[in-house]
């Protein structure tokens, strides 16, 4: 994995320095002996005379600079500054960071209100933009919503992105949902018990005595990023929804195992598990299910 750290609202810039300004395009595949590989295309890197990936014929590539352009409009909606561009996959998978916003749900414990957008040119990802959080007190980064955009790579990819230009102008409303749902979850009470069968309610059911082990010991370290996880003790934490979210998160970030295979960097495997693989669906399910649990009243909304 390779990530720049930046602090810019220049666009073009933060292309060039994250190796991200580069051109793309289809060729054909052959044989050894000059047969075209049918119904299928390689897309390569001009630029740096890079091989990124082997897609279908239909499949339309999409210029790093083009996403840099979404960003762009990112950056006049909310202010928001890009602070890092980041590839996967061997440069076959590019993205950038964005952090719009600073809060603090509870006093003490600042998030930054981030934004990631990314883009593969190998197939395994399509074209996305997610809200993210950075708790700074535990160091945990994870995906707060459901894609924002999410656009295949078809012959009209580009129609469509102008549809999502012309939704970056409006995201602080997306921003506004968020501190609703997590000043929310910061005032409802939420003991370990409750918070501990949440967290059984986010895994399937165990079918064999070693699956219910393996359940046993992730709720065990879930427990203790509960009572002694970083930034448990700052005074509001405990016992809230929002003191259970991020336990989960810590555990999602930093105690969940990792499988890596094939030689692969273990912090892009976890990066990826975190932001696009199985982490992210736990901590979508889990945010989802604390959000139903605690339903909005009238007494939510008015000021003793």
């Amino acid at each position: 994995m390779f990530m720049t750290n930046l602090e810019t609202q220049d666009y073009t810039s933060a292309c060039i320095e994250s190796g991200h300004n580069f051109i793309v395009e289809k060729i054909n595949l052959r044989t050894d002996n000059g047969i075209i590989v049918p119904e299928h295309v390689g897309i390569v890197d001009v630029t740096n005379n890079r091989y990124l990936g082997t897609v279908g014929k239909g499949w339309t590539p999409v210029q790093p600079q083009t996403i840099y352009e979404i960003g762009d409009e990112l950056i006049k909606s909310t202010n928001a500054v890009i602070k890092g561009g980041f590839s996967l996959n061997n440069g076959s998978v590019m993205g950038i960071t964005f952090k719009l916003a600073e809060r603090e749900y509870i006093a003490g414990d600042p998030i930054d209100l981030n934004f990631m957008m990314i883009n593969a040119f190998n197939g395994k990802y399509a074209i996305s933009g997610q809200a993210t959080t950075f708790r700074h007190n535990a160091g945990t980064s994870i995906n707060t919503s459901g894609k924002i955009y999410n656009l295949k790579h078809t012959k009209n990819v580009e129609n469509r992105i102008q549809v999502v230009k012309e939704m970056m102008k409006y995201y602080e409303n997306e921003i506004k949902n968020f501190d609703a749902n997590m000043t929310h979850l910061a005032g409802q009470r939420m003991n370990e018990e409750q918070a501990v069968s949440w967290f059984r309610s986010l895994f399937p059911n165990p079918s064999t005595e070693a699956a219910e082990r393996r359940l046993e010991n992730q709720v065990a370290i879930f427990i203790g990023c509960l009572r002694e996880g970083m930034g448990s003790n700052i005074i509001g934490v405990k016992n809230t929804a929002y003191g259970a979210f991020q336990a989960l998160t810590e555990y999602i970030c930093f105690k969940r195992s990792t499988r890596v295979h094939n030689g692969r960097d273990e912090e892009e495997v976890r990066f990826e598990s975190i932001h696009f693989g199985s982490g992210n669906t736990v901590t979508q399910k889990g945010l989802g299910n604390l959000l139903s649990s605690f339903v909005f009243s009238e007494d939510d909304f008015l000021i003793d």
